[in-house]
């Protein structure tokens, strides 16, 4: 086998795969991704997890040294919160030990001084900032000046809530219509756009934003989709400024729903708050009684990671429902119960369905 030069994940990602004489494609199937998340890999945007590394690692073949070599290109973080008294002892002995260089351990200290004051920077953040994604398929199909309304709206609900940083997610072919008229219309408010080549659904959307937004701050993610006649995102934020946590706006199911929304079941419930038990993406099989997700988010940037080790659906999407379901086991995640009008932009998908449908079925009639 031929031994990889010294270089990045990256560079010895590409290398081998192109030795292996397979796409980006190729790849991204056999190990549950999506095809872009190799291309995002390969460019040094995005690093995986430990093991999606190794699930690489067993596809290009690569044993021994390679092996070694691929995996410790990456620094990996800790795979499990670990026991706190543990990590305790574990610090004592490490500077306990006489072994261990001043020069070490100096270093070690001032890692975890970093580390502390990170976290002593979050728990005093509040949420300034919203993530808008209009790249999707049902905006594509809308004019510009449509689309532009409807993310004008939100943006508007935004600001209401004392969001002033806002990053929309474009298509390619949205780009230049939308920056110059948000740009003119949201003179102040700080917008910045965020283009979404390929639609690999709405994880891969707030993935897309990543770079857009500040290091270690909380943002809301707000869904042009669902128009709602109530203020949400207010109450949504003050919860969070007490929990820091992510919190999802939830609703009643009702009849017309039919699967548009992904679904959670919830304990614990005080007010308008709730604690969710379990959720999933439409169409969902949670037992008892559940509460639909709209179209309303306040997350932590621990949605990256979890986003990232999500594997994508039979449609080759990135569920952000899937990822949320994954920081659940770690985490808790919270409800806000919301009792007002959702108008949803998501029956306009079933009615072209059904044209089609209803097109074929008159097309396969006999004549007279």
């Amino acid at each position: 086998m031929e031994h990889f030069p010294k270089a990045e994940f990256g560079k010895l990602l590409q290398t081998r795969r192109k030795h292996m004489q397979l796409t980006q494609a190729a790849l991204a199937k056999q190990i549950a991704v999506s095809p872009i998340l190799i291309s995002y890999y390969e460019r040094g945007h995005r690093a995986p997890r430990y093991e999606t590394a190794q699930k690489i690692a067993k596809v290009l073949r690569l044993q021994g040294e390679d092996r070694e070599q691929f995996l410790s290109s990456l620094k990996f973080p800790a795979e499990s919160s670990p026991d706190i008294n543990d990590l305790l002892d574990e610090l004592l002995r490490l500077f306990s030990n006489q072994s261990i260089s001043p020069i070490l351990k100096d270093k070690l200290a001032s890692e975890i001084h970093n580390v502390l004051k990170d976290w002593r920077d979050m728990q005093k953040k509040n949420v300034r900032w919203a993530v808008v994604p209009v790249a999707g398929w049902q905006a594509r199909l809308l004019s510009p000046d449509a689309t532009l309304h409807m993310t004008e709206r939100v943006i508007a609900e935004a600001d209401s809530a004392g969001i002033d940083h806002i990053v929309v997610v474009v298509a390619p072919s949205q780009e230049h219509v939308l920056a110059a008229k948000l740009t003119e219309s949201k003179r102040h408010m700080r917008i910045r756009l965020a283009v979404q080549t390929d639609q690999f659904g709405l994880g891969d959307a707030i993935l897309v934003a990543r770079y857009s937004l500040p290091h270690n701050e909380p943002f809301a993610v707000i869904l042009p989709d669902d128009d709602l006649n109530a203020p949400c995102l207010t109450p949504m934020i003050k919860a969070y400024s007490k929990d820091k946590c992510c919190i999802l706006a939830v609703r009643e199911i009702q009849a017309f729903d039919e699967g548009s929304y992904g679904i959670v079941s919830i304990k614990e419930q005080r007010g308008p708050m709730c604690r969710i038990e379990d959720l999933q993406e439409k169409p969902s099989t949670l037992p008892g009684p559940s509460f639909a997700i709209v179209g309303r988010y306040i997350v932590t940037p621990d949605i990256f990671k979890a986003i990232e080790g999500t594997p994508p659906t039979a449609n080759g999407e990135i569920e952000l429902t899937d990822a949320i379901r994954k920081m659940s086991q770690n985490q808790p995640i919270y409800g806000y119960i919301y009792t007002g009008v959702v108008d949803s932009l998501s029956p306009s998908r079933r009615l072209l369905e059904r044209m089609i449908m209803s097109s074929g079925e008159r097309r396969d009639e006999p004549t007279a």
